[in-house]
Order: structure tokens, then C-alpha cells, then sequence
């Protein structure tokens, strides 16, 4: 695998909003010679609208998913002193049903 070197890397969209007197000159691309590392940070928005029952990996989005929307539900609800269940149906929170199951009850089945 890659050890932090360069990768051949491909822009295919930016979004940047702009007008005439903001940003007179369309943007334009230059490929370069450089090839110093960069990073870049993708923000997710939008959950994904999948199904948990996909398989093992959507069950754990899901349930990280939940947990995170739980815990600004809770801090809003602090925050401002708004009632908590009228914050998780505003957002649609799903209750939470935790698996206490014992890891090593899981492994036979």
C-alpha cells in the first residue's frame, strides 16, 4: 500500500458560490508538477437513507448514527431548556435499543 507518498489524485467538482463582483474570472484548473501531499475533508450532511438489515456494517452506522443525534438532542435540550422528546421528534430520533448481549455470546451464533 501507499505510504504517505503522492497519489495521482482527480478534481471533479468544487462547489464555490460566486458573482460577478465577488469572483470576476471563471475558476480554472492548472495541472502542476508538484506533488506535495494534500488533504481534503469531506463534511457528511445527509445520512445515508440505506437499510440497517444491509449488512453488519449498516447496522453499526446506524447505531453510531443514533448515538451521536442522541447526544445533540441532549445537549440542545440543555442548552436551551427545550423539552427532549419534543428535540428527538422534531429530528426524527429513533429510540435507541442497545445489544447488552455479552461479546462472547455472539461469536457462536
Amino acid at each position: 500500500g501507499n505510504k504517505g507518498g503522492g497519489v495521482n489524485a482527480l478534481v471533479t467538482r468544487i462547489h464555490v458560490q460566486y458573482t460577478n463582483e465577488t469572483f470576476p474570472e471563471d475558476l480554472m484548473f492548472t495541472e502542476t508538477s508538484d506533488r506535495s501531499n494534500f488533504q481534503g475533508r469531506y463534511i457528511l450532511r445527509h445520512p445515508w437513507k440505506g437499510s440497517p438489515n444491509e449488512c453488519s456494517e449498516a447496522r453499526e452506522y446506524f447505531k453510531n448514527y443514533n448515538r451521536m443525534e442522541e447526544t445533540r438532542a441532549k445537549n440542545l435540550a440543555n442548552l436551551t431548556g427545550w423539552d427532549i422528546n419534543k428535540i428527538r421528534s422534531k429530528i426524527n430520533l429513533k429510540e435507541l435499543k442497545e445489544d447488552n448481549t455479552p461479546w462472547w455470546k455472539k461469536v457462536w451464533k
